[in-house]
């Protein structure tokens, strides 16, 4: 699997990424900020990277709401890959908080989003079908594997979404304003 996802990646990259036709964008940067296990910074750069295909599971917020399980070992996780090195970014568009969606490859060419997967740091996540994230096949096998192996958050009881878990904490905000 990681050779496929390398040519794959090697096809991307072999075509002129900063071409206008081409909504990619490739470039080189070194990691300031690993926010959480899904959404890192960069030095120089003001864009704010979202790992594309992947949903790690919330950390606390300071006033918001508490963490959820697995949160803090996911950013822990993504810390200990990437740190504060030079990554290949491949980025193809923003979400509606306007972070760029981004592939991330280690110096060793891992691919972090696909890594998060494998060890159950995430699940896969899909932000609009009608573009989905670049090697959704590939992740979806690892998240499969990672189940299976009942790695990281598939190792809990009871496993909540990220994005249930957001939904809940929203509600629970609504709640508290009166709104």
């Amino acid at each position: 699997m990681r050779a496929a996802l390398l040519c794959a990646l090697c096809l991307l990259t072999s075509v002129p990424l900063a071409d206008a036709a081409s909504p990619w964008m490739a470039f080189e940067a070194s990691v300031a900020r690993v926010a959480d296990g899904d959404t890192l910074s960069f030095t120089g750069r003001r864009e704010v990277c979202r790992l594309t295909g992947i949903d790690a599971p919330e950390t606390a917020k300071k006033g918001r709401h508490e963490g959820q399980p697995g949160g803090d070992a996911a950013r822990e996780f993504l810390t200990r890959m990437i740190g504060t090195r030079s990554v290949t970014v491949l980025a193809y568009g923003a979400d509606h908080y306007g972070r760029l969606l981004c592939w991330v490859l280690t110096p060793g060419a891992l691919a972090v989003n696909l890594e998060l997967i494998r060890f159950g740091h995430a699940e896969v996540y899909v932000y609009d079908a009608a573009a989905p994230p670049p090697f959704l096949p590939a992740l979806r096998q690892a998240e499969v594997e990672a189940k299976a192996a009942r790695r990281g958050v598939w190792a809990q009881e009871r496993y909540e979404s990220p994005a249930e878990f957001r939904k809940r904490m929203r509600h629970a905000t609504d709640q508290e304003t009166g709104r």
